[in-house]
């Protein structure tokens, strides 16, 4: 572990134009090669953000100001490619050595250390916990489930193609197979869309539906699936797994997430994003003024916007209509917030002309 220079960074004192006024744009962190999301870690010693830097497989915190504290870079062999956190450690799948590592994360961040490495013998690519188990995706058409304690693979599945995402609720895995559909064929490679394990790694359903099934999220006592090929989202009973619903979406529809009883997604190839209410199914679409938008995130009132095309965030109020719209000179992958810090992780900083990222803070 090592402290980051202050020097490396840099402060950009700009002030950019919006529909309602002007917000100012402050300092911007250059970091490494893809960097992939922002994680909330609060512990005895405070609330810290970490973003893992895929490119480089490091570890950047900054604390809730959004400045840099330190670099964890002792698993640059690994090849991480994903991170859980959960009761003061971190959960590092890497996708090189095929091992999970622990790291304490209880303490401050110059205190951060492994506590272990299990070994898989895959290339690990996300996973999800259950009661002190993780139920894992390979790049080897696996799901593996891992009882962390005992430090032993309980289960070995194979499957039909390689896994993208893996979601839990009390007792199953729910693993979305998004390359099901091969589209330069035009056929599937297997009908199965999503598969549900129970916490021990075995097969409770195979559900034949959706063309390359991605993202999956879990209310109460429903599954929603989108489908991105046949752009729909897919309700489903979690008792049987029987169709309740299908919504009709757009083109490329991402990340949806749930807030105030509803469904957000970003369709990127509408530069639309749209709102689907949980109790009627009922869809309402909001027109953007930047392209591509990849990620829909609330705060209080307002609606904030990552655009991929134009680079920009865009934030609108409560009934849609943009109040701010601001260039951001990068691919925007994420946002989080501090009191009032904003802070939008670039997985592309168009400013150096590199293959890296960057951490752009904005202030309102």
């Amino acid at each position: 572990m090592k402290r980051s220079p202050i020097l490396f960074f840099l402060f950009i004192g700009i002030i950019a134009v919006t529909a309602s006024g002007t917000i100012t744009l402050g300092q911007r962190y250059p970091l490494g090669i893809m960097p992939s999301g922002l994680k909330k870690v609060e512990n005895s010693s405070g609330t810290y953000f970490v973003t893992l830097v895929k490119g480089d497989s490091e570890l950047v915190v900054f604390d809730t100001s959004f400045r840099p504290l330190t670099i964890f870079d002792s698993m640059r062999n690994d090849g991480i490619n994903d991170l859980i956190y959960r009761d003061g450690k971190l959960y590092c799948f890497g996708f090189y050595s095929g091992r999970v590592i622990v790291v304490d994360v209880s303490g401050h961040p110059s205190k951060w250390k492994k506590m272990d490495e299990i070994p898989t013998s895959s290339r690990l690519v996300t996973g999800s916990f259950i009661d002190g188990k993780v139920g894992m995706l390979t790049n080897d058409y696996e799901f593996l489930v891992l009882d962390i304690d005992k430090r032993e693979i309980l289960k070995r599945e194979n499957l039909p193609v390689i896994g993208l995402s893996v979601a839990e609720d009390a007792k199953n895995f729910f693993v979305s197979l998004f390359h099901n559909y091969n589209m330069l064929t035009r056929s599937h490679e297997t009908e199965k869309g999503l598969l549900v394990f129970d916490e021990w790694g075995n097969l409770v359903k195979e559900v034949n539906i959706g063309k390359r099934p991605s993202y999956i999220l879990l209310e109460d006592n429903r599954v929603f699936l989108v489908s991105y090929v046949e752009e729909t989202l897919e309700v489903l009973s979690k008792s049987d797994f029987s169709q309740i619903q299908t919504i009709k979406l757009g083109r490329y529809p991402n990340f949806p997430t749930i807030h105030d009883g509803k469904i957000w997604l970003a369709l990127t190839g509408e530069d639309q994003i749209m709102a689907i209410d949980l109790s009627s199914y009922q869809s309402k679409y909001f027109d953007l003024l930047g392209r591509g938008p990849i990620k829909v995130v609330h705060n209080g009132d307002r609606i904030y916007v990552l655009e991929t095309i134009t680079g920009t965030l865009e934030v609108l109020d409560s009934r849609g209509n943009t109040i701010e719209y601001v260039e951001l000179d990068g691919y925007p992958v994420d946002i989080v917030f501090s009191g009032k810090e904003v802070a939008v992780l670039l997985q592309e900083d168009w400013q150096t002309g590199k293959n890296t990222g960057a951490l752009q803070l904005i202030r309102h």
